[in-house]
């Protein structure tokens, strides 16, 4: 749906970056920042993100919000150089592929992070794998309850659309099951540390989004903080009282 291109950033450093430049309307791209800057502050695996300033001599961007010399912010991703499951499930080993994935021991950070920022995008082609136990999450632009989210929408205990559920959880067993809803419930402690305020501050959110937008998202993420144990429970067919 978005336009995304392989290409290299020249970081703040000096350094050049391979990377995944992706050409996104500004409530995506505001999404893709935050939700990035969530995971790494949560010790979560994402490609290291860039907010960048894209060049319309050397990429043709269109969605991004516009600079005065013409040029456009786009996402962009330390390329990974990692195939999405489900361009491994053209193999034929999809059910091998969704069993390595539900051993692996940070899919519960998985669950309860995107019971937390309410992604409702999470399919096959959004986490990435790297060897057997290496998996990244990407593509963040559906997080926040959707693509367009508005204050309205963001309800701190409401269960939101959850893709893991439909696609991840039947391949896993009732004791797994129980496991990764207990390493989910786990993750409350590491998110309810962080201020998403400070954040989304560090970050440029803050300019991407009108400011009563980013307060109404700030202070949802505080608030759903406590119910992402009962919310990733949810996720995996698991009935809990918190």
């Amino acid at each position: 749906m978005n336009d995304t291109y392989r290409g290299q950033v020249l970081t703040d450093d000096g350094s050049t970056r391979a990377a995944i430049l992706k050409d996104l309307d500004q409530r995506q791209l505001a999404n893709e920042v935050m939700a990035a800057a969530l995971a790494n502050a949560a010790g979560l695996p994402v490609p290291q993100p860039y907010l960048a300033i894209a060049s319309q001599s050397i990429l043709p961007a269109t969605k991004g919000p516009k600079q005065p010399d013409g040029s456009r912010l786009v996402f962009a991703s330390t390329d990974a150089h990692t195939p999405p499951i489900a361009q491994l499930y053209l193999g034929g080993a999809s059910d091998a592929v969704k069993r390595r994935l539900a051993d692996w021991d940070g899919i519960g950070g998985v669950y309860g992070f995107d019971a937390w920022i309410a992604n409702i995008d999470r399919h096959e082609r959004n986490l990435l794998f790297s060897g057997d136990k290496e998996v990244w999450l990407i593509d963040h632009g559906h997080c926040f309850t959707g693509p367009q989210w508005r204050p309205a929408d963001l309800d701190p205990p409401r269960e939101y659309a959850n893709r893991l559920r439909q696609w991840l959880t039947p391949a896993m067993s009732t004791a797994r099951r129980t496991v990764v809803a207990s390493s989910a419930a786990s993750l409350e402690a590491r998110i309810s540390a962080i201020d998403p305020n400070h954040i989304g501050q560090l970050n440029n959110v803050v300019g991407l989004i009108e400011s009563g937008d980013f307060a109404a998202l700030a202070d949802f993420l505080e608030a759903r903080c406590q119910h992402v144990p009962k919310l990733a429970a949810a996720a995996l067919n698991i009935a809990i009282t918190v």
